[in-house]
């Protein structure tokens, strides 16, 4: 019987190249990058973890699709304006960053039974001056690479400063989870922020009723868009959000709350069965919140600086793992 290995291997469909990245048991994310450098399907064993749609319909609109990079900022900034070293910047688009809609380049590739199936994607803002530097006049750098192994995906996320001054940086990404019907969702946060017209007004709450997630809450009927702090990491220093498939799949969002503090839940709105469990470094809107003397866990990164994130997904079934998180 033949063995399978890791491997990668590409596509054009439409015009638009598609990095494959697989590892044994038919295991398969997909990565795009003419698409935000995003991963637009991942598939772990016969299950299929993010929310998905024929090609025609994604090609439409990506960014709703997927796993989108949110950097240098997540989420959305107070009147399309952010402050930073006593001046303030006019920002346009002001949501989900300015990466997530530009063509990135491939930068390494391989595959290995020690390094698993990867890829690294990166963009830099310099190639953008008219899109991202008329805005955000920080020159930057970032790179992702996703890597397959087994029964997760890997993200690690570069991003350095490539300018003569200091800039404000934020990342998180805008992941698209499969949520079928009877699936719970539970995000291990004592507090959220509390928000006014979907913006931070710079106080955190306890959860309590339904925005309280520590124990599994049905997705159905949920109505969220909210960010989440104060996150419980398990004894090996690491946070875990679970969706969990009752008696079919589990999957685990883990991160380091150290360098990912902050974790948004967002339902899109019915019949789409999908959920958003978003790690992200910073709050909505937190740069203005840092402008005001509010610890919003911003990140300054001088001249030649460079910040680090890493996200792993992993999804198995509920068997596999005994039934228990």
């Amino acid at each position: 019987m033949a063995v399978r290995l890791h491997s990668i291997d590409s596509e054009a469909i439409a015009g638009i190249e598609c990095i494959r990245l697989r590892a044994p048991d038919a295991t398969m994310a997909e990565i795009v990058p003419a698409w935000g450098g995003s991963c637009m399907a991942l598939r772990i064993g016969d299950l299929a973890v993010l929310d998905a749609a024929p090609f025609e319909e994604i090609a439409r609109k990506p960014t709703a699709y997927g796993i989108p990079i949110l950097f240098p900022f997540p989420n959305r900034i107070r009147d399309g304006r952010f402050a930073f070293d006593g001046r303030e910047y006019p920002v346009d688009p002001p949501r989900h960053g300015l990466v997530r809609d530009k063509p990135w380049t491939v930068v390494g590739r391989g595959a290995s039974e020690s390094e698993g199936a990867w890829v690294t994607v990166a963009l830099d803002a310099r190639d953008h001056e008219r899109t991202i530097l008329a805005c955000f006049p920080f020159p930057f750098r970032i790179a992702v690479t996703y890597r397959l192994r087994a029964n997760a995906l890997e993200l690690t996320v570069a991003a350095s400063n490539t300018g003569d001054r200091a800039m404000p940086a934020g990342f998180g990404i805008h992941p698209y989870f499969h949520a079928p019907d009877g699936a719970t969702v539970s995000v291990p946060a004592e507090r959220r922020w509390e928000l006014v017209d979907s913006l931070p007004t710079g106080r955190t709450l306890a959860v309590e009723g339904r925005y309280d997630l520590r124990r599994p809450r049905p997705i159905a009927g949920l109505e969220l868009d909210d960010v989440y702090t104060a996150l419980a990491a398990d004894a090996d220093g690491r946070v875990r959000c679970v969706i969990d498939d009752p008696s079919v799949r589990r999957t685990v969002i883990e991160v380091d709350p150290r360098a990912l503090p902050e974790v948004v839940v967002y339902t899109p709105p019915p019949p789409r069965a999908a959920i958003c469990v978003e790690p992200q470094s910073c709050p909505t809107d937190a740069f203005n919140l840092a402008a005001r003397g509010i610890d919003a866990h911003v990140v300054r990164l001088a001249p030649g600086e460079e910040a680090r994130w890493s996200i792993i997904v992993r999804s198995e079934s509920i068997q596999d793992s005994g039934g228990s998180p």
